[in-house]
């Protein structure tokens, strides 16, 4: 996992540790999955735990608003 580590670090500076690519795959799990498909993947007891994962996607909000505003 270090090696992993450090090897992403190469990539991109802003990674800091192996729960933040663990944090990261959840949430990408979460847009693509169903919620109870994803805690059980994880190895989540409480879906309460899993739903803290979940995020708003601002990028499709974005582009929902800038498609559809009327004063565009």
């Amino acid at each position: 996992m270090l090696h992993l580590k450090y090897a992403l670090q190469r990539i991109d500076p802003k990674v800091k540790n192996a729960m933040q690519i663990r944090q990261s795959v959840i949430t990408e799990w979460l847009k693509e999955k169903n919620l109870r498909i994803v805690q059980y993947m994880v190895g989540h007891k409480y879906v309460s735990s899993t739903e803290l994962y979940k995020t708003t996607n601002l990028e499709n909000l974005k582009e929902a608003l800038n498609k559809f505003h009327p004063l565009k």
